[in-house]
Formats: C-alpha cells, sequence, structure tokens
C-alpha cells in the first residue's frame, strides 16, 4: 500500500496535522471533488465558502444574544466507519469504503482508532459532512430554519445569534442534547453565552461591533513592522480592515 502521508506532527495536545504526499494529495483533490458534486453544503458552513471566519461573524451583527461553542477534537471524533456511513448515501458502499480509507489514518498514540487527519486536502469538507448527517448537524439545521435566529459553523467553531436571550438558552440546551447523541464533545472551557457578546477567532463580536482582541492586534502591529514586502503589508491591513475599518485605519 502506498504511503497516505509523509511527515506529521502535533500542532498542540491532541492536534495532529499530517503530511500527505503528493500522490495521496491528488487523491485528496480528487475525492473532495468527487463530493461536491454529490452534495452541498449548508450555506452557513463558512469555511467551505468566500468570506470565512470573517463573513461567519458578520451574520450575527444586529442581535444582541450570543452563543460560541467548540466541538472538541472535532477530527479526531470522525472515524473510518463514520464517513463510510455518510458517504454510502452519497455514492455506495465501495467507494465510500475507498474514500474513507484514503482520507484517515491511525491515531499516533491510540492504534485502536482512526481519525480524520489535518492536513489533508479532502479533510474539511469530509469532516463537514459527517458533522451535517449527524444528529448535531440536524440540531444545527432546524437552528438555522429558527425565526429570530442565526446559525455559523467554522470547522468546529458554532456561533448562535439572537434577539431573544430565552431562545438562545433553549436552543443551547438542544444543542447540548443533539451533540451528545451524535457523540460529538462540546468543550465546556471554551463555552461562551448567552451574552452580550463572545469571542472567536481573537474577535470579539457585540450587536454593533467587531474588533480584534488588543493582543492579537499587537501581533499584527509586530508582524506589520517586519513584514517584507507590499503584498505581505497589504494582506494584513487588508485583514485587520476586513473585520474593524478603525482599528485598519489606526494600524
Amino acid at each position: 500500500m502506498n504511503p497516505k502521508w509523509s511527515t506529521k506532527f502535533e500542532l498542540k495536545p491532541g492536534r495532529w496535522v499530517f503530511v500527505p504526499t503528493p500522490a495521496a494529495a491528488a487523491t485528496g483533490e480528487w475525492i473532495k471533488a468527487q463530493i461536491e458534486a454529490h452534495w452541498t453544503p449548508p450555506d452557513y458552513y463558512y469555511h467551505l465558502r468566500s468570506g470565512g471566519h470573517v463573513a461567519a461573524l458578520k451574520s450575527h451583527m444586529g442581535h444582541t444574544n450570543f452563543l460560541h461553542l467548540d466541538v472538541q477534537d472535532f477530527f479526531g471524533s470522525v472515524n473510518k466507519t463514520r464517513v463510510t456511513r455518510c458517504l454510502k448515501t452519497k455514492v455506495g458502499y465501495a467507494l465510500a469504503r475507498e474514500w474513507a480509507n484514503a482520507s484517515t489514518v491511525t491515531h499516533p498514540k491510540n492504534k485502536t482508532r482512526s481519525i480524520i487527519p489535518y492536513g489533508f486536502v479532502q479533510s474539511p469538507i469530509v469532516a463537514a459532512l459527517c458533522l451535517a448527517e449527524s444528529a448535531l448537524g440536524v440540531c444545527l439545521d432546524k437552528i438555522r430554519k429558527t425565526k429570530g435566529a442565526v446559525v455559523s459553523v467554522y470547522v468546529d467553531d458554532i456561533i448562535v445569534s439572537s434577539n431573544d436571550s430565552s431562545l438562545c438558552l433553549s436552543l443551547l440546551a438542544m444543542l447540548k442534547t443533539a451533540a451528545d447523541r451524535a457523540r460529538f464533545a462540546l468543550n465546556p472551557d471554551k463555552e461562551q453565552g448567552p451574552a452580550s457578546q463572545v469571542t472567536a477567532f481573537n474577535i470579539v463580536l457585540s450587536s454593533s461591533s467587531m474588533q480584534i482582541e488588543s493582543a492579537r492586534l499587537q501581533e499584527f502591529v509586530e508582524a506589520l513592522a517586519k513584514a517584507t514586502s507590499q503584498a505581505q503589508r497589504k494582506g494584513i491591513l487588508s485583514y485587520v480592515s476586513s473585520v474593524n475599518a478603525d482599528q485598519g485605519k489606526a494600524l
């Protein structure tokens, strides 16, 4: 069997990155394209559309109550069996099993577990499909259709907003129950809200504004001073301004 990855490293505790071989990367591109041909991700899965996390946060502006939840070890919670089951309804068992084999690796510290690795081309869309097909994904879709509520997903970050605090509390309870049924653990240390503001992606989100946290903004100041090209400087300024025009101007 040809190797799927050339090297691996632990980016932070529990988050393993696998660098695919050129052949595996090409296979990943093909699998990604095939999944895209058979499945359209929900429009609130912002990591699979233009705009990314900034657009995800902007979708909540104007609301007064916010929830921020994080799926703990998201990719590590998706094993080969789950991938096969979710793909089977789209492309049949044989292809589903083949793609699941190509899209998962053995956990470096637990040889009995298979996981979706960070670093593979197809990992984001495979994980997103498995989320969408789970009890948690069904719950997120119900929230998407709930009057007065907005939901966004960016990989493992879930944000919900509303002008109704009691609705937010109800939706939080629904999400926790659904996550438990889906066997996706929500990280209690990263849970925020319902509250008038939450922080995600180093950005403070409230009803009337989005602001980059001061520590993160300082990192941009230092990066700007060390930038070696106009393209680098332009990229930094463009990102900061996309979040908060006043912070962009000050920078």
